[in-house]
């Protein structure tokens, strides 16, 4: 339950130091939550935010989402009060995708970093691997950029 103001003491709410010190997060990360929809206070005492302990699952939902890759702006849609099962299995799948994408990228770069280290060239300028990719900026860049951030 949100209070808009409330000047009545609680005992089972937390002063937002306390669900800092919980959560292991910052003040002012805690009001960006509470901006951007993540989270709310129950109450406001003598003008400070207090939150209910259930914040505190809230928060660790919020921590394994972005370990796992998901921005702001997806935690703020897979939280959201319409969020269905078949929203995070979509959700999940897509942040599937593009991590898979990611470690195949990785693989690939890592591959070719072991192969120059190992080619034996007395100099890059020589390196049959550089210059193989004389030119290729344009296509390293379109292939390394992430994609935008919704």
């Amino acid at each position: 339950m949100k209070y808009a103001s409330s000047q009545v003491a609680d005992s089972t709410l937390l002063s937002i130091s306390e669900v800092g010190a919980a959560s292991g997060l910052e003040a002012s990360a805690l009001r960006y939550y509470e901006r951007v929809g993540l989270i709310s206070s129950s109450a406001r005492l003598s003008g400070r935010r207090h939150y209910d302990p259930s914040v505190l699952g809230r928060l660790a939902a919020i921590r394994l989402f972005q370990e796992v890759g998901f921005t702001i702006a997806e935690i703020v849609q897979l939280l959201a009060p319409d969020a269905t099962a078949k929203r995070w299995q979509a959700m999940a799948t897509e942040k599937l995708a593009q991590i898979d994408e990611h470690l195949t990228r990785v693989a690939a770069a890592r591959e070719l970093l072991v192969a120059a280290r190992d080619c034996g060239c007395a100099t890059l300028d020589s390196c049959g691997l550089v210059a193989g990719r004389r030119g290729g900026h344009r296509e390293v860049v379109r292939r390394v950029t992430l994609p935008p951030v919704t």
